[in-house]
């Protein structure tokens, strides 16, 4: 046994049931999100596309979400991006049930030239955490997808975490003007990455920074359902 096992044994965040971070049992416990919405109206919607009524210049073409983000999950999360355990993201991608994940697949309907673009971190903020999270589930889509990873956003300020925010309209204050792209993307099709969608301010506004530099379309694709 090592002795960083010893001072920091692996528990399950949900049952703390020693030598994981996330058991098979509690595994089961992650609700998938069986009806999409439209990520502008909120109406449900096939595959999560906008609907064609609340399609307009700039916006995100669409948003899908594997799971809702409930307590059991919110742990795992939280626990990836704020107390540096990337041994728990690669517990969850472990024994994850690919069943969950056969929306994934719809984006080949679509299309098979996608480009995955994981939400960047401002460089103090990935300096400090040393990693960033939405980097690490691109990385697990593209194992079911094969779409290329893609570095085409950066983040050019740091802003407060819109997690901390209570209202849509200060999280869109918070994240507008925050992005700006790094290289061409003029007739590109982009999937965005990042961990949770709540009222998705960070996913429209990188989208509308990306339309705004030529992007063809720009969908998005999310671990958790806030």
């Amino acid at each position: 046994m090592f002795f960083a096992d010893v001072l920091f044994p692996k528990m399950c965040l949900g049952c703390g049931y020693l030598g994981v971070y996330i058991c098979p049992k509690c595994l089961k416990k992650l609700k998938p999100v069986e009806k999409d919405i439209c990520p502008h109206c909120e109406r449900p919607s096939f595959f999560g596309l906008t609907h064609p009524a609340c399609q307009k210049t700039g916006r995100l073409d669409g948003l899908v979400s594997i799971f809702y983000y409930d307590d059991f999950l919110k742990k795992i999360i939280k626990s990836i991006k704020y107390r540096l355990a990337t041994e728990v993201w690669h517990d969850f991608c472990r024994i994850i049930e690919p069943e969950s994940l056969y929306k994934i697949s719809r984006y080949r309907a679509l299309s098979m030239k996608f480009f995955l673009q994981p939400v960047p971190l401002h460089s103090h903020r990935l300096r400090e955490r040393g990693f960033n999270q939405a980097q690490l589930i691109a990385r697990f889509f593209h194992s079911y997808t094969n779409y290329p990873l893609s570095d085409f956003l950066k983040r050019t300020k740091v802003t407060t975490a819109q997690a901390q925010l209570k209202t849509g309209q200060k999280r869109y204050h918070n994240i507008s003007g925050v992005f700006a792209v790094t290289t061409p993307v003029r007739g590109k099709k982009i999937i965005l990455i990042d961990d949770v969608a709540t009222t998705g301010a960070t996913l429209k506004e990188a989208a509308r920074v990306l339309k705004r530099a030529g992007a063809k379309s720009v969908y998005a694709l999310v671990m958790a359902k806030g």
